[in-house]
């Protein structure tokens, strides 16, 4: 199917964050990572990240790649490939290599699709101010 997500094994994964989870502050990883649970904050790994569904990640999330099938309120910063499977729903501004996106799943937000490997930092576009 998509990406990673079928290949993704238990012993490849670094951190698995339970669905009885709730994690508040900074994650940083180097492995590939799980979110079944909750994550507040910001999540970063770089290596593969996927977030199940049921799962909700209210953080900037930063990724090598990533798979969501849950709900992500932030930016999404991957360097490679980000898939969304169908029931996945984002919340916030995407900057990635390639997209997959399956139908039924929720952008709110936008789009920036880049070969570039250089970091990005989401701001307001000039010319843009609250009145």
């Amino acid at each position: 199917m998509i990406m990673f997500e079928k290949k993704m094994e238990t012993e490849k994964v670094e951190t698995i964050i339970g669905s009885g989870v709730k994690l508040e502050g900074t994650f940083v990883a180097s492995g590939n990572v799980i979110v079944r649970g909750e994550v507040q904050g910001s999540l970063e790994t770089k290596g593969d990240l996927r977030v199940e569904q049921g799962a909700l990640v209210v953080a900037e999330v930063k990724a090598g790649n990533a798979y969501i099938a849950g709900v992500v309120k932030g930016n999404i910063s991957v360097n490679e490939k980000l898939s969304l499977d169908k029931q996945a729903k984002i919340e916030g501004d995407i900057r990635c290599k390639s997209l997959l996106v399956e139908e039924g799943a929720e952008i709110n937000g936008r789009c920036t699709m880049s070969d570039s490997k250089k970091e990005e930092v989401f701001e307001e576009e000039e010319g843009e101010e609250e009145e």
